[in-house]
């Protein structure tokens, strides 16, 4: 339904961007205007990942315009995650839900509802959406900044080419550098609350927990087959176990606790394997990720979380590339296999299907746990 819903906004944008080209739209760049920012909306619905990468591209925002009401939109998938940001003045949640009506209706009272407050600039971070393009521009904000693919730059007064050579942080980066001049990226330094601490400390007390690895096998419904193999996640964390006596515990969603089950039971040492899908808030998940010894991950939201936490991250790649969405912190280890179809996810809006059974994720387990190991593990 996810791939439907894809291609659904990628038939609708080009129809539009046909429509514009023929009725002569000019472009949006003819009416740029010099306006004194006083409303900023930001706009990033998919990718936890690229939040976490966005997170300190808000503060250099909101430096830049201090006494500006800045609002941030996006899914309610995403809730929790951003309310610590102090930088956003008004968090709004577009309603995850693949019924089409339901998504034609928000847009429209969302569209509706922007221009009563008269935005003055939208800040468009989505970077495969052709409809929020046209969002953008019927906000009739004066000043919008978003990404050009292939035809958005016409909907845009400020288009910034989205380069899938470069990574996804300095695609983010460039929106905002003719506001936020002489700015490099780093990663913005996530710490939990005193309670999610103390919550995430009683916990490992609790099941006498020390020194652990966490996995995480899951990923966003976005592309739910950049996952690594199951039995390969079994292997390796049957392998930690056994040469390192490590405490293996896996993370995840509630939704994706079914999948962790299946993992799990086919680890024989489960005496040292715990299941904490579903049961920590995001927050009480970062301060998990900061105590813990390594993470393995795929290409998913967490893997940028725990990167910013400086810990040592071991990284799975396949329908994606780390050269565009891999972690930025020195002490990380990537598994890509590089082949002549690779990269596939999200190229020209729509995810391709794969005629070799995702082989690009072959990675034997032992050929992980070894290079983990040498890496991270027999200092």
């Amino acid at each position: 339904m996810l791939s439907q819903i894809r291609k659904l906004d990628y038939l609708i944008g080009k129809i539009i961007f046909i429509f514009a080209r023929i009725s002569g739209f000019k472009g949006a760049r003819d009416n740029r205007k010099h306006v004194e920012i006083e409303n900023i909306l930001c706009m990033k619905f998919w990718g936890l990942g690229n939040l976490a990468i966005i997170y300190p591209l808000i503060h250099n925002i909101k430096q830049r315009f201090p006494d500006a009401k800045l609002t941030f939109l996006t899914f309610d998938l995403n809730k929790d995650f951003l309310e610590k940001n102090a930088s956003i003045d008004r968090l709004i949640y577009f309603k995850y839900t693949k019924n089409i009506f339901m998504i034609i209706r928000q847009t429209l009272r969302f569209i509706i509802r922007f221009r009563k407050e008269k935005i003055d600039m939208v800040i468009n971070f989505e970077t495969f959406n052709n409809t929020s393009a046209v969002f953008s521009y019927l906000t009739k904000a004066p000043l919008r900044f978003g990404l050009n693919n292939q035809h958005e730059e016409i909907f845009y007064t400020d288009p910034v080419c989205n380069e899938q050579s470069e990574h996804i942080s300095r695609t983010f980066l460039k929106l905002i550098l003719p506001l936020v001049r002489g700015f490099s990226y780093n990663y913005f330094n996530f710490s939990g609350s005193f309670k999610d601490k103390v919550k995430v400390e009683d916990i490992l007390k609790r099941y006498g927990i020390d020194k652990y690895v966490c996995i995480h096998a899951g990923s966003s419904d976005n592309f739910t087959k950049k996952r690594y193999r199951k039995g390969y996640f079994s292997r390796i964390a049957e392998l930690l176990i056994k040469n390192h006596g490590l405490n293996v515990i896996f993370t995840g969603t509630e939704k994706e606790s079914g999948l962790v089950k299946e993992i799990i039971a086919m680890i024989p040492h489960t005496d040292k394997v715990f299941n904490f899908s579903g049961k920590l808030k995001i927050w009480e998940f970062i301060e998990l990720l900061r105590k813990s010894s390594l993470f393995i991950c795929n290409d998913s939201g967490p893997i940028h979380i725990a990167a910013s936490l400086q810990i040592n991250v071991a990284g799975i790649y396949g329908p994606t590339s780390p050269d565009r969405y891999g972690p930025l912190n020195k002490n990380s280890l990537v598994f890509y296999k590089n082949n002549k179809c690779s990269p596939c996810f999200g190229i020209n809006y729509i995810n391709k299907r794969c005629r070799n059974n995702f082989s690009c994720l072959d990675f034997q387990p032992q050929e992980i746990f070894s290079k983990i190991a040498e890496r991270f593990l027999n200092a």
